[in-house]
């Protein structure tokens, strides 16, 4: 079974070809926010432990793949959830991961994860300890669905737009097709949503037409 789980999560790796500034401490050491949940001890532990040892940016591409990982690939996604695993059984599937050069920090909140019965909360850490790290680098990432495939000059044009908005902010985009929106575009960003979409409109209409008919 570890050797199905470690087979998949290799499969499943992804190179992050993506520049980005590569901030390694920040002053006081400190997330840029608090959040009360078991994942945002553990990411603000860890952004904070990271800022400490000059290693936030290498902590990140540990957190990235990890992220990318339970997104991709079921075996490991199953793997995180079912406590049916003893925790000698977890550390071996994760020290068999961690081979593959993953920063002392990162194998550390591993471990300790491990040792509290928190591993299944590692995917939802390695979310928070992202959002920490954009905003001190002012990367937003946002979802822009449209009900087909956009153009890359259309794409061009989203960019663009969201530049004008938010000069001194680097955007992340990921482009989602949803063809029941009918057209035009929604958009999210964090808990901010903007819904610019034909059936949005069509939904107003109607919703003013049975208005008129009472």
């Amino acid at each position: 079974m570890f050797k199905i789980i470690q087979r998949a999560c290799f499969r499943y790796s992804v190179a992050n070809t993506k520049a980005e500034a590569e901030i390694k401490s920040v002053p006081g050491h400190k997330p840029p926010s608090f959040e009360d949940t078991v994942q945002g001890k553990y990411a603000g532990v860890l952004f904070s432990t990271a800022s400490q040892r000059e290693a936030l940016h290498l902590v990140l591409q540990d957190m990235k793949y990890f992220k990318e990982l339970a997104e991709k690939s079921p075996v490991f996604a199953g793997f995180l959830v079912n406590s049916a695993y003893k925790r000698n059984q977890q550390r071996n599937v994760i020290q068999a991961l961690t081979k593959e050069g993953f920063h002392e920090v990162t194998q550390n909140l591993l471990n300790t994860m491990i040792d509290n019965q928190r591993i299944s909360f590692l995917s939802k850490t390695a979310d928070k300890y992202i959002e920490y790290y954009r905003i001190f680098n002012k990367e937003e990432n946002i979802t822009i669905i449209s009900s087909e495939n956009l153009s890359e000059e259309q794409k061009s044009q989203v960019i663009q737009a969201l530049k004008e908005s938010s000069p001194n902010m680097q955007f992340s985009v990921q482009y989602k097709v949803d063809p029941s929106i009918l057209g035009g575009l929604q958009m999210y960003s964090g808990n901010k949503f903007l819904d610019c979409s034909l059936l949005s409109r069509v939904n107003k209409l109607r919703s003013e037409l049975q208005k008129l008919s009472i």
